[in-house]
Protein backbone atom coordinates (compact mmCIF):
# COMPACT_ATOMS: atom_id res chain seq x y z
CA UNK A 1 0.00 0.00 0.00
CA UNK A 2 0.99 3.63 -0.79
CA UNK A 3 3.80 5.27 2.01
CA UNK A 4 1.28 6.52 5.05
CA UNK A 5 1.53 6.27 8.35
CA UNK A 6 0.71 2.87 9.80
CA UNK A 7 -2.07 4.26 12.08
CA UNK A 8 -3.74 5.55 9.36
CA UNK A 9 -3.53 2.45 7.25
CA UNK A 10 -4.99 0.35 10.34
CA UNK A 11 -7.59 2.58 10.20
CA UNK A 12 -7.99 2.29 6.50
CA UNK A 13 -8.29 -1.44 6.52
CA UNK A 14 -10.63 -0.90 9.59
CA UNK A 15 -13.02 1.45 7.83
CA UNK A 16 -13.09 -1.05 4.59
CA UNK A 17 -13.78 -3.71 6.87
CA UNK A 18 -16.76 -2.17 8.31
CA UNK A 19 -18.21 -1.16 5.06
CA UNK A 20 -18.11 -4.43 3.86
CA UNK A 21 -19.48 -5.68 6.96
CA UNK A 22 -22.24 -3.30 6.58
CA UNK A 23 -23.06 -4.84 3.25
CA UNK A 24 -23.03 -8.13 4.23
CA UNK A 25 -25.58 -7.49 6.84
CA UNK A 26 -27.57 -5.28 4.24
CA UNK A 27 -27.65 -8.49 2.35
CA UNK A 28 -29.55 -10.14 4.68
CA UNK A 29 -32.45 -8.36 4.02
CA UNK A 30 -32.32 -10.08 0.84
CA UNK A 31 -31.85 -13.89 1.22
CA UNK A 32 -32.78 -14.97 -2.34
CA UNK A 33 -30.18 -12.74 -3.97
CA UNK A 34 -26.76 -13.45 -1.95
CA UNK A 35 -24.09 -11.29 -3.30
CA UNK A 36 -26.43 -9.17 -5.28
CA UNK A 37 -24.98 -11.20 -8.38
CA UNK A 38 -28.63 -11.00 -9.45
CA UNK A 39 -28.98 -7.48 -9.46
CA UNK A 40 -27.71 -4.94 -11.68
CA UNK A 41 -26.57 -2.35 -9.36
CA UNK A 42 -24.22 -3.94 -7.08
CA UNK A 43 -22.64 -2.42 -3.90
CA UNK A 44 -19.89 -4.46 -2.96
CA UNK A 45 -18.56 -4.01 -6.57
CA UNK A 46 -19.22 -0.10 -6.34
CA UNK A 47 -17.85 -0.12 -2.78
CA UNK A 48 -14.53 -1.23 -4.57
CA UNK A 49 -14.85 1.12 -7.43
CA UNK A 50 -15.18 4.01 -4.92
CA UNK A 51 -11.97 3.18 -2.54
CA UNK A 52 -9.77 2.54 -5.24
CA UNK A 53 -9.63 6.24 -6.51
CA UNK A 54 -9.95 7.59 -2.74
CA UNK A 55 -7.63 5.32 -0.59
CA UNK A 56 -6.04 3.62 -3.46
CA UNK A 57 -6.02 0.40 -5.42
CA UNK A 58 -4.77 -1.65 -2.34
CA UNK A 59 -7.98 -0.99 -0.70
CA UNK A 60 -9.76 -1.55 -3.16
CA UNK A 61 -8.40 -4.70 -3.81
CA UNK A 62 -8.86 -5.74 0.08
CA UNK A 63 -12.66 -4.40 -0.48
CA UNK A 64 -12.90 -6.86 -3.20
CA UNK A 65 -11.40 -10.07 -1.90
CA UNK A 66 -13.00 -9.07 1.54
CA UNK A 67 -16.59 -8.60 0.20
CA UNK A 68 -16.51 -11.87 -1.72
CA UNK A 69 -15.11 -13.75 0.89
CA UNK A 70 -18.41 -12.78 2.75
CA UNK A 71 -21.10 -13.49 0.22
CA UNK A 72 -19.39 -16.62 -0.62
CA UNK A 73 -18.53 -18.48 2.91
CA UNK A 74 -19.98 -16.52 5.76
CA UNK A 75 -23.48 -15.16 3.80
CA UNK A 76 -24.59 -18.46 2.95
CA UNK A 77 -24.89 -19.90 6.22
CA UNK A 78 -25.98 -16.38 7.72
CA UNK A 79 -29.06 -16.86 5.38
CA UNK A 80 -29.82 -20.35 5.91
CA UNK A 81 -30.27 -19.32 9.62
CA UNK A 82 -32.42 -16.57 9.32
CA UNK A 83 -34.51 -18.17 6.29
CA UNK A 84 -34.89 -21.85 7.24
CA UNK A 85 -37.40 -22.55 4.72
CA UNK A 86 -35.37 -21.28 1.44
CA UNK A 87 -32.47 -23.29 -0.12
CA UNK A 88 -29.59 -21.81 0.23
CA UNK A 89 -27.00 -20.99 -2.54
CA UNK A 90 -24.01 -23.83 -2.78
CA UNK A 91 -20.78 -21.76 -2.95
CA UNK A 92 -19.32 -23.27 -6.40
CA UNK A 93 -22.54 -21.69 -7.44
CA UNK A 94 -21.76 -17.93 -5.84
CA UNK A 95 -18.43 -18.42 -6.86
CA UNK A 96 -18.75 -19.07 -10.76
CA UNK A 97 -21.69 -16.20 -10.68
CA UNK A 98 -18.87 -13.97 -9.13
CA UNK A 99 -16.20 -15.09 -11.53
CA UNK A 100 -16.60 -12.13 -14.20
CA UNK A 101 -18.07 -9.09 -12.00
CA UNK A 102 -14.79 -10.14 -9.86
CA UNK A 103 -13.14 -9.65 -12.32
CA UNK A 104 -14.26 -6.60 -14.85
CA UNK A 105 -14.12 -5.14 -11.18
CA UNK A 106 -10.91 -5.85 -10.69
CA UNK A 107 -9.36 -4.03 -14.04
CA UNK A 108 -11.17 -1.32 -13.38
CA UNK A 109 -10.09 -0.50 -9.94
CA UNK A 110 -6.64 -1.39 -11.26
CA UNK A 111 -6.98 1.45 -13.71
CA UNK A 112 -8.44 3.55 -11.23
CA UNK A 113 -5.84 2.87 -8.80
CA UNK A 114 -3.30 3.54 -11.38
CA UNK A 115 -4.57 6.85 -12.44
CA UNK A 116 -4.95 7.56 -8.66
CA UNK A 117 -1.34 7.16 -8.30
CA UNK A 118 -0.15 8.98 -11.26
CA UNK A 119 -2.71 11.75 -9.85
CA UNK A 120 -0.99 11.94 -6.73
CA UNK A 121 2.39 11.32 -8.18
CA UNK A 122 1.79 14.78 -9.99
CA UNK A 123 0.26 16.32 -6.80
CA UNK A 124 3.39 15.25 -4.97
CA UNK A 125 5.45 16.97 -7.54
CA UNK A 126 3.75 19.64 -7.94
CA UNK A 127 3.55 20.07 -3.76
CA UNK A 128 7.90 19.50 -3.90
CA UNK A 129 8.45 22.10 -6.35
CA UNK A 130 6.11 24.47 -4.24
CA UNK A 131 8.15 24.01 -0.73
CA UNK A 132 11.38 23.92 -2.80
CA UNK A 133 10.25 27.65 -4.20
CA UNK A 134 8.88 28.40 -0.81
CA UNK A 135 12.56 27.66 0.56
CA UNK A 136 13.84 29.51 -2.16
CA UNK A 137 11.77 32.38 -1.84
CA UNK A 138 12.54 32.21 2.15
CA UNK A 139 16.40 32.30 0.99
CA UNK A 140 15.83 35.13 -1.53
CA UNK A 141 13.77 36.89 0.93
CA UNK A 142 16.42 37.09 3.58
CA UNK A 143 19.49 37.58 1.05
CA UNK A 144 17.35 40.53 0.35
CA UNK A 145 16.78 41.68 3.81
CA UNK A 146 20.52 41.38 4.38
CA UNK A 147 21.90 43.05 1.31
CA UNK A 148 19.24 46.02 2.07
CA UNK A 149 20.81 46.11 5.59
CA UNK A 150 24.72 46.15 4.18
CA UNK A 151 23.13 48.40 1.67
CA UNK A 152 21.54 50.86 4.64
CA UNK A 153 25.03 50.47 6.24
CA UNK A 154 26.99 51.67 3.21
CA UNK A 155 24.41 55.00 2.80
CA UNK A 156 25.29 55.13 6.21
CA UNK A 157 28.35 55.63 6.22
CA UNK A 158 28.47 57.65 3.49
CA UNK A 159 25.85 60.19 4.01
CA UNK A 160 27.20 60.57 7.69
CA UNK A 161 31.30 60.79 6.52
CA UNK A 162 31.64 64.67 7.06
CA UNK A 163 29.43 64.19 10.31
CA UNK A 164 31.36 61.35 12.04
CA UNK A 165 35.10 62.95 10.94
CA UNK A 166 33.25 66.22 12.89
CA UNK A 167 32.25 64.11 15.91
CA UNK A 168 35.90 61.69 15.55
CA UNK A 169 37.53 65.24 16.12
CA UNK A 170 35.74 66.39 18.64
CA UNK A 171 35.68 63.00 20.68
CA UNK A 172 39.31 62.88 20.38
CA UNK A 173 40.03 66.50 21.82
CA UNK A 174 37.59 65.01 24.59
CA UNK A 175 40.23 62.82 25.46
CA UNK A 176 42.85 65.63 26.15
CA UNK A 177 40.70 66.83 29.36
CA UNK A 178 43.61 64.57 31.51
CA UNK A 179 40.39 63.38 33.10
CA UNK A 180 40.94 59.79 32.76
CA UNK A 181 37.08 58.98 33.51
CA UNK A 182 36.11 61.17 30.95
CA UNK A 183 38.68 59.84 28.73
CA UNK A 184 37.56 56.14 29.15
CA UNK A 185 33.87 57.29 28.69
CA UNK A 186 35.11 58.85 25.06
CA UNK A 187 36.59 55.81 23.77
CA UNK A 188 33.30 53.87 24.71
CA UNK A 189 31.45 56.45 23.14
CA UNK A 190 33.45 56.04 20.06
CA UNK A 191 33.00 53.10 20.16
CA UNK A 192 29.21 53.25 20.51
CA UNK A 193 29.07 56.14 17.58
CA UNK A 194 31.52 54.71 14.91
CA UNK A 195 31.02 50.47 15.45
CA UNK A 196 27.66 50.42 16.82
CA UNK A 197 28.44 48.56 20.12
CA UNK A 198 25.79 48.60 22.21
CA UNK A 199 27.89 47.16 25.08
CA UNK A 200 31.26 47.68 25.55
CA UNK A 201 33.51 47.89 28.36
CA UNK A 202 37.23 48.74 29.45
CA UNK A 203 39.54 46.76 31.75
CA UNK A 204 42.67 48.19 33.57
CA UNK A 205 45.41 45.36 34.00
CA UNK A 206 46.34 45.42 37.42
CA UNK A 207 50.30 43.64 38.25
CA UNK A 208 50.51 43.02 41.54
CA UNK A 209 47.47 40.88 41.21
CA UNK A 210 47.84 39.49 37.88
CA UNK A 211 44.22 40.46 36.87
CA UNK A 212 42.19 42.68 34.71
CA UNK A 213 39.87 45.03 35.96
CA UNK A 214 36.48 47.04 34.93
CA UNK A 215 37.06 50.45 35.02
CA UNK A 216 34.33 51.68 32.62
CA UNK A 217 30.97 50.27 30.72
CA UNK A 218 28.58 51.05 28.03
CA UNK A 219 25.50 49.60 27.83
CA UNK A 220 25.40 47.82 31.24
CA UNK A 221 22.65 47.86 32.83
CA UNK A 222 24.25 47.12 36.20
CA UNK A 223 27.51 46.06 37.28
CA UNK A 224 26.60 42.48 38.29
CA UNK A 225 25.87 41.64 34.64
CA UNK A 226 29.61 40.90 34.72
CA UNK A 227 32.49 39.55 36.53
CA UNK A 228 34.30 42.90 38.06
CA UNK A 229 37.87 40.95 37.28
CA UNK A 230 39.26 38.58 35.38
CA UNK A 231 42.43 36.88 35.46
CA UNK A 232 44.82 37.86 32.87
CA UNK A 233 46.16 34.32 32.19
CA UNK A 234 42.96 32.55 31.64
CA UNK A 235 40.82 35.12 29.39
CA UNK A 236 41.08 36.61 25.63
CA UNK A 237 41.06 39.76 27.36
CA UNK A 238 44.61 38.85 28.89
CA UNK A 239 45.90 37.48 25.39
CA UNK A 240 45.24 40.20 23.95
CA UNK A 241 47.04 41.87 26.63
CA UNK A 242 50.49 39.93 26.47
CA UNK A 243 50.89 39.70 22.83
CA UNK A 244 49.69 43.46 22.10
CA UNK A 245 47.56 42.20 19.02
CA UNK A 246 43.65 42.84 18.36
CA UNK A 247 41.28 40.05 18.89
CA UNK A 248 38.07 39.57 16.55
CA UNK A 249 35.52 36.95 16.87
CA UNK A 250 36.32 34.77 13.60
CA UNK A 251 39.95 34.20 14.95
CA UNK A 252 38.33 31.51 16.85
CA UNK A 253 37.58 29.73 13.63
CA UNK A 254 41.33 29.54 13.39
CA UNK A 255 42.87 29.08 16.54
CA UNK A 256 42.13 26.50 19.10
CA UNK A 257 43.79 27.95 22.33
CA UNK A 258 41.83 30.83 21.94
CA UNK A 259 38.84 29.08 21.71
CA UNK A 260 39.77 27.12 24.99
CA UNK A 261 40.03 30.68 26.54
CA UNK A 262 36.62 32.15 24.88
CA UNK A 263 33.77 33.02 27.18
CA UNK A 264 31.41 33.94 24.77
CA UNK A 265 31.68 37.92 25.76
CA UNK A 266 34.16 39.16 23.54
CA UNK A 267 33.88 40.36 19.61
CA UNK A 268 36.42 42.53 19.54
CA UNK A 269 38.88 43.01 21.96
CA UNK A 270 41.83 45.46 21.66
CA UNK A 271 44.98 46.59 23.44
CA UNK A 272 44.77 50.34 25.20
CA UNK A 273 48.37 51.10 24.92
CA UNK A 274 49.95 54.31 27.03
CA UNK A 275 53.25 55.22 25.93
CA UNK A 276 55.31 52.57 25.90
CA UNK A 277 53.04 50.26 27.98
CA UNK A 278 50.05 48.39 27.90
CA UNK A 279 47.65 49.66 29.98
CA UNK A 280 44.35 47.87 29.47
CA UNK A 281 41.90 46.61 26.94
CA UNK A 282 38.60 47.77 25.07
CA UNK A 283 36.26 44.40 24.79
CA UNK A 284 33.04 44.97 22.37
CA UNK A 285 30.50 42.69 23.99
CA UNK A 286 27.80 43.68 21.60
CA UNK A 287 27.37 45.00 18.33
CA UNK A 288 24.97 45.04 15.46
CA UNK A 289 26.03 41.90 13.18
CA UNK A 290 26.04 44.00 9.97
CA UNK A 291 28.79 46.57 11.26
CA UNK A 292 30.91 43.47 12.46
CA UNK A 293 33.56 43.76 9.44
CA UNK A 294 36.95 44.54 8.64
CA UNK A 295 36.10 48.35 8.01
CA UNK A 296 35.23 48.28 11.76
CA UNK A 297 38.46 46.49 12.91
CA UNK A 298 40.57 49.14 11.02
CA UNK A 299 38.15 51.93 12.49
CA UNK A 300 38.59 50.67 15.88
CA UNK A 301 42.81 50.44 15.65
CA UNK A 302 42.81 54.11 14.21
CA UNK A 303 40.52 55.21 17.17
CA UNK A 304 43.20 53.37 19.87
CA UNK A 305 46.21 55.27 17.73
CA UNK A 306 44.63 58.47 18.62
CA UNK A 307 44.13 58.10 21.60
CA UNK A 308 46.99 56.73 22.81
CA UNK A 309 49.00 60.02 23.44
CA UNK A 310 45.76 61.26 25.38
CA UNK A 311 45.93 58.60 27.40
CA UNK A 312 49.05 58.37 28.30
CA UNK A 313 48.89 62.00 29.53
CA UNK A 314 45.42 61.66 31.38
CA UNK A 315 47.01 58.03 33.11
CA UNK A 316 50.42 60.53 34.13
CA UNK A 317 48.11 62.78 35.92
CA UNK A 318 46.07 60.94 37.06
CA UNK A 319 49.46 59.30 39.33
CA UNK A 320 49.96 62.63 40.30
CA UNK A 321 47.54 64.66 41.16
CA UNK A 322 45.67 63.65 44.66
CA UNK A 323 42.34 64.34 45.04
CA UNK A 324 42.92 66.21 47.93
CA UNK A 325 44.77 68.52 45.90
CA UNK A 326 42.12 69.87 43.58
CA UNK A 327 40.03 73.21 44.46
CA UNK A 328 36.81 72.10 45.64
CA UNK A 329 34.91 74.99 43.60
CA UNK A 330 36.90 74.43 40.31
CA UNK A 331 38.22 70.89 40.10
CA UNK A 332 41.59 71.61 39.10
CA UNK A 333 44.73 70.92 40.59
CA UNK A 334 46.79 73.16 42.70
CA UNK A 335 50.56 74.71 42.16
CA UNK A 336 52.11 71.76 43.95
CA UNK A 337 49.93 69.26 41.34
CA UNK A 338 51.04 71.51 38.38
CA UNK A 339 54.92 71.67 39.49
CA UNK A 340 55.09 67.95 39.77
CA UNK A 341 53.53 67.70 36.44
CA UNK A 342 55.49 69.95 35.13
CA UNK A 343 58.54 68.10 36.45
CA UNK A 344 57.92 65.43 34.66
CA UNK A 345 57.11 67.49 30.75
CA UNK A 346 61.14 69.08 31.64
CA UNK A 347 62.16 65.36 31.92
CA UNK A 348 60.60 64.53 28.55
CA UNK A 349 62.19 67.43 27.17
CA UNK A 350 65.64 66.80 28.25
CA UNK A 351 65.00 63.63 26.52
CA UNK A 352 64.55 65.19 23.40
CA UNK A 353 60.74 63.66 23.06
CA UNK A 354 58.70 67.00 22.86
CA UNK A 355 58.63 70.88 23.72
CA UNK A 356 56.64 72.34 26.47
CA UNK A 357 55.46 75.17 26.90
CA UNK A 358 53.53 76.90 30.21
CA UNK A 359 51.84 79.79 30.41
CA UNK A 360 50.55 81.49 33.90
CA UNK A 361 47.25 83.97 33.28
CA UNK A 362 46.77 86.58 35.86
CA UNK A 363 43.07 88.14 35.82
CA UNK A 364 44.18 91.70 37.60
CA UNK A 365 40.22 92.61 38.22
CA UNK A 366 39.86 88.94 40.04
CA UNK A 367 39.67 91.41 43.89
CA UNK A 368 37.29 93.80 42.03
CA UNK A 369 35.09 90.92 40.56
CA UNK A 370 35.11 89.47 44.31
CA UNK A 371 33.87 92.52 45.93
CA UNK A 372 31.24 92.24 43.99
CA UNK A 373 30.40 88.63 43.34
CA UNK A 374 31.87 87.02 45.66
CA UNK A 375 34.94 84.36 45.38
CA UNK A 376 33.51 81.45 44.55
CA UNK A 377 31.09 82.98 41.54
CA UNK A 378 34.49 84.40 40.25
CA UNK A 379 36.23 81.01 40.51
CA UNK A 380 33.33 79.97 38.50
CA UNK A 381 33.55 81.96 35.94
CA UNK A 382 37.58 80.81 35.62
CA UNK A 383 35.89 77.41 35.01
CA UNK A 384 34.17 78.89 32.04
CA UNK A 385 37.24 80.66 30.84
CA UNK A 386 39.48 77.33 30.90
CA UNK A 387 36.41 75.48 28.69
CA UNK A 388 37.22 78.48 25.82
CA UNK A 389 40.93 78.10 25.89
CA UNK A 390 40.99 74.11 26.14
CA UNK A 391 38.63 74.69 22.84
CA UNK A 392 41.42 77.49 21.35
CA UNK A 393 43.90 74.75 21.78
CA UNK A 394 41.85 72.11 20.95
CA UNK A 395 42.00 70.26 23.87
CA UNK A 396 46.47 70.03 24.19
CA UNK A 397 46.24 71.86 27.33
CA UNK A 398 46.06 71.28 31.44
CA UNK A 399 44.90 73.70 34.02
CA UNK A 400 45.87 74.19 37.10
CA UNK A 401 45.65 76.82 39.85
CA UNK A 402 48.88 78.99 40.19
CA UNK A 403 50.21 80.40 42.99
CA UNK A 404 47.51 83.27 44.12
CA UNK A 405 43.65 82.67 43.53
CA UNK A 406 43.90 85.43 40.49
CA UNK A 407 46.29 82.53 38.41
CA UNK A 408 46.04 79.82 35.90
CA UNK A 409 48.75 77.89 34.90
CA UNK A 410 48.59 75.89 31.46
CA UNK A 411 50.72 73.02 30.88
CA UNK A 412 51.18 72.77 27.03
CA UNK A 413 52.96 69.47 25.83
CA UNK A 414 54.27 69.54 22.50
CA UNK A 415 53.74 73.72 22.30
CA UNK A 416 57.13 75.29 20.90
CA UNK A 417 58.11 79.00 20.85
CA UNK A 418 56.64 79.81 17.75
CA UNK A 419 53.64 78.54 18.50
CA UNK A 420 53.31 79.96 21.96
CA UNK A 421 53.39 83.29 20.96
CA UNK A 422 51.02 82.54 18.87
CA UNK A 423 48.65 81.19 20.96
CA UNK A 424 49.04 83.35 23.53
CA UNK A 425 47.85 86.26 21.08
CA UNK A 426 44.42 84.17 20.06
CA UNK A 427 44.31 83.59 23.55
CA UNK A 428 43.99 87.29 24.53
CA UNK A 429 41.93 88.41 21.70
CA UNK A 430 39.11 85.46 22.97
CA UNK A 431 39.08 87.13 26.07
CA UNK A 432 39.17 90.24 25.34
CA UNK A 433 36.40 89.44 22.84
CA UNK A 434 34.51 87.31 24.35
CA UNK A 435 31.16 87.48 26.41
CA UNK A 436 32.01 86.41 30.00
CA UNK A 437 28.76 86.79 32.39
CA UNK A 438 28.17 86.45 36.31
CA UNK A 439 25.42 85.80 37.58
CA UNK A 440 22.89 86.87 33.88
CA UNK A 441 25.56 90.30 34.43
CA UNK A 442 28.26 90.16 31.69
CA UNK A 443 31.54 91.45 33.17
CA UNK A 444 34.93 92.35 31.09
CA UNK A 445 37.92 90.45 31.89
CA UNK A 446 41.59 92.16 32.48
CA UNK A 447 44.35 89.50 31.89
CA UNK A 448 48.03 89.77 31.45
CA UNK A 449 49.85 86.60 30.82
CA UNK A 450 53.70 85.32 30.66
CA UNK A 451 54.76 82.20 29.12
CA UNK A 452 57.93 79.84 28.89
CA UNK A 453 59.35 77.08 27.13
CA UNK A 454 61.16 74.48 27.41
CA UNK A 455 63.74 74.24 24.69
CA UNK A 456 67.15 72.83 26.18
CA UNK A 457 67.79 69.89 28.93
CA UNK A 458 69.66 72.11 31.57
CA UNK A 459 66.64 73.97 31.92
CA UNK A 460 65.34 73.57 35.39
CA UNK A 461 61.50 73.57 36.77
CA UNK A 462 62.07 76.77 38.69
CA UNK A 463 63.67 78.40 35.72
CA UNK A 464 60.64 78.35 33.43
CA UNK A 465 58.34 79.48 36.13
CA UNK A 466 60.87 82.54 36.76
CA UNK A 467 60.96 83.20 33.07
CA UNK A 468 56.92 83.10 33.21
CA UNK A 469 56.59 85.44 36.33
CA UNK A 470 59.35 87.86 35.03
CA UNK A 471 56.95 88.54 32.16
CA UNK A 472 54.31 88.64 34.21
CA UNK A 473 56.02 91.38 36.45
CA UNK A 474 56.60 93.57 33.71
CA UNK A 475 52.74 93.96 32.30
CA UNK A 476 52.24 95.53 35.65
CA UNK A 477 54.64 97.77 35.97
Amino acid sequence: METVPKSRTILRACEVAFFSLFLAALNCLFPGDPGFLKSAFNPYLILAIILSPYYGKYYGFLSLFLSAFLWIFPLPVALSWLQPATAPASRMALAAASAIPMAVTLGEVYVLGLIRDSLMQRAGDARSRLQKMAREKGLLNRQVRSLRTVNLEFEERLSRQEESITSLYGQVQALYSVNLEKALQSILEMARRFVGATRCSIWEYRGESKSLVLVSTLGWENEDEGPSEIPAEESIEGWVLRNNMMFSVKMLLEYENLKKLDKGRNIMTLPIVAGRSIWGVLNIEDMPFAKYNLFAEKLLLMVMALAAPALERAIDFQAVVRQEDVNPVTGLPSFLQFFSMLANEVKRTAAGQENVTILVLDLTNFTDLVGRFGKDAVLLLMVDLTKGIRELAQGHVRFFHYKADSQLALLCPGLGSDGASLFSLNLLEMINGGRWMIREERVFLEVILGFSVAAGATQSVEDLLGVAENLLLMQKV
